[in-house]
């Protein structure tokens, strides 16, 4: 059975409550972002795409527009997307400035309209990388990549680089093709999909590493990690005033956790991004792009309609 987005299939009613959620806070993030500022500062907008829910997304990320409103000439506002798709088309369009984007939706990006990497975070370890993990229940049979055939595995958005693209590829290195599985969904984010298998929803998930470690807690267990990863930057779109640009990344690149302002500072920050950053690199993505080019040859172009990455 091929790959089916959420689009063409409905996602089970158990997990719709999220749907509402979301456009609820969309709706009122005007009012929740950032309080009224008269100090005169020009108002940059940061987007970020949809990772995790909307309330789990405002407290990771919300403390980071503070962060960069204290200490740029800048007032920085949130702006959550609704979708990956609208994350690139608004830094496109200059509604965002700057983004905080996945490896593949960058790199996209950049290849088309020149989006430039500024910064990316690193890990616990110091390390600017990052995993994408295959997740089941504690009490699953399911041990290795190979025992998910003729299972039913959820992925996150179709544009996500660890809930969708990297996943593709474990699959196809242990020679299982999504022909050969029972059922294949895309949901909405991470969180999404790792409540989806902690309830037996389906039986195999993949997600990011940080909230593969998170759900380990409340009764996944990890089967496979790919390789690492570079963790995603925070790139500026071509409306970014240069100036704006340089104080973004001074300001992010002079956190040092071995003082106690930069140790608060950091402490704010959500889980993938309170290790501190480092710059980032254009070509650090480029072989994400060559892996979003053949997905029709790396996967099996029987189970694929489409390339989900290319779509306008």
């Amino acid at each position: 059975m091929g790959y089916r987005s959420g689009k063409k299939q409905p996602i089970p009613a158990r997990l719709g409550l999220s749907e509402i959620i979301l456009v609820v806070f969309l709706l009122l993030l005007p009012a929740l972002a950032v309080p009224a500022d008269n100090s005169g500062k020009r108002t940059i907008l940061f987007g970020v795409i949809p990772r995790f829910n909307p309330h789990v997304m405002y407290e990771y990320y919300q403390p980071l527009m503070d962060y960069l409103s204290r200490t740029t000439p800048y007032r920085f506002e949130l702006r959550l997307g609704r979708t990956y798709k609208e994350a690139i088309a608004d830094l496109e369009k200059g509604v965002t400035g700057v983004a905080y984007l996945g490896g593949a939706t960058y790199t996209l990006a950049r290849h088309r309209f020149g989006a430039r990497a500024l910064v990316k975070p690193l890990n616990a370890q110091g390390r600017p990388t990052y995993r994408c993990c295959f997740i089941v229940r504690n009490d699953s049979p399911i041990r290795t990549i190979a025992d998910i055939k003729g299972k039913t595995v959820a992925f996150g958005a179709r544009r996500s680089t660890t809930g969708s693209l990297i996943p593709r590829y474990m699959l196809a290195g242990a020679g299982v093709t999504p022909c050969q599985l029972k059922d294949v969904r895309n949901l909405h984010n991470h969180e999404e999909v790792a409540r989806a298998v902690l309830k037996g929803i389906y039986e195999v998930g993949a997600v990011k590493d940080v909230v593969a470690w998170k759900y380990q807690r409340q009764g996944l267990r990890i089967i496979a990690m790919s390789e690492e990863l570079p963790n995603a930057p925070i790139a500026a779109g071509p409306t970014l005033p240069e100036d704006a640009e340089r104080a973004l990344t001074k300001a992010l690149l002079s956190i040092n956790g071995n003082n106690p302002e930069g140790r608060a500072a950091l402490a704010d920050l959500g889980p993938e991004l309170r290790h501190g950053f480092v710059r980032a690199r254009d070509e650090d993505y480029d072989f994400l792009y060559n892996k979003i080019i053949s997905i029709p040859k790396g996967c099996g172009i029987r189970c694929h309609a489409s390339n989900p990455f290319l779509e306008k």
